[in-house]
């Protein structure tokens, strides 16, 4: 049943100040795919970064050209407060003004810090899965694009705030993706040979294989590294999960 949800609130884990900063772990990117899903936004004034105020004329970051601001001291507030434009500046340059990832490079970094942020609570997670159902994949989906949880903030590029970045997550056997997903989903059939490899040639103890699928349509299959070690994740697993029922788990970005 994939539609059941365990919401983690594991306080010990370490914070996203701990986990998103390089070195990213290792991760093989095997077969990616564009889907085109519409994933416009309705257009919105642009705003302050630091005020939220809406003014004709605003200064604009040199460095990113995205930020915006409608004074020089907004600007220095907003450079040294809290995490502080200083630490987002470049996951803005990334992105641009129109909140999207042009560059294969771009994309795969993004994924990557993604995994960081996320990988203490979904290998625990897959390892626990796996040691009922054998075998198997992480399948990570988000209603936000794959621009929108690069962001180390919930801020995009006019300076809204993003409603609710999160992340679904399920541990699936291959039979598991025949019948629920690739019926629900018929596109995603491009990725099964590649998917079915994986999963049988993947060590269980220093990796996983995950997939990934955004709301802009961009889907990606890899094996990444499992971290924490495998006895900490089947530790952590057990400790988490061993008494939940649900059938996902569900991780707010910036919550974690």
């Amino acid at each position: 049943q994939v539609n059941t949800v365990h919401s983690s609130n594991m306080s010990n884990i370490p914070t996203v100040e701990d986990i998103a900063k390089p070195p990213l772990p290792t991760f093989k990117w095997l077969k990616s795919l564009e889907l085109g899903y519409e994933n416009a936004r309705p257009p919105q004034t642009q705003l302050c970064f630091n005020c939220g105020t809406v003014q004709e004329k605003l200064l604009k970051c040199s460095r990113c050209q995205v930020a915006t601001y409608c004074s020089k001291e907004c600007q220095i507030r907003d450079w040294k407060n809290g995490v502080g434009h200083k630490n987002t500046c470049s996951t803005y340059k990334r992105v641009g003004t129109t909140m999207t990832l042009e560059s294969d490079e771009h994309k795969s970094a993004s994924k990557a810090e993604l995994y960081s942020r996320i990988r203490f609570y979904v290998c625990p997670y897959a390892v626990h899965k796996a040691k009922a159902l054998g075998k198997g994949f992480l399948f990570i989906q988000s209603d936000c694009t794959l621009a929108e949880v690069s962001l180390m903030v919930p801020k995009n590029a006019q300076g809204h705030t993003i409603p609710l970045r999160s992340v679904l997550v399920h541990f699936l056997t291959l039979g598991e993706y025949e019948s629920e997903v690739c019926r629900d989903d018929f596109e995603l059939t491009e990725v099964r040979s590649t998917l079915q490899h994986a999963i049988d040639s993947y060590d269980e103890k220093s990796k996983v294989v995950i997939l990934m699928r955004f709301r802009c349509g961009h889907v990606t299959l890899g094996v990444a590294e499992l971290v924490p070690e495998y006895n900490m994740c089947e530790s952590l697993g057990r400790d988490y999960y061993e008494d939940s029922t649900a059938g996902a788990l569900q991780l707010n970005l910036d919550q974690i």
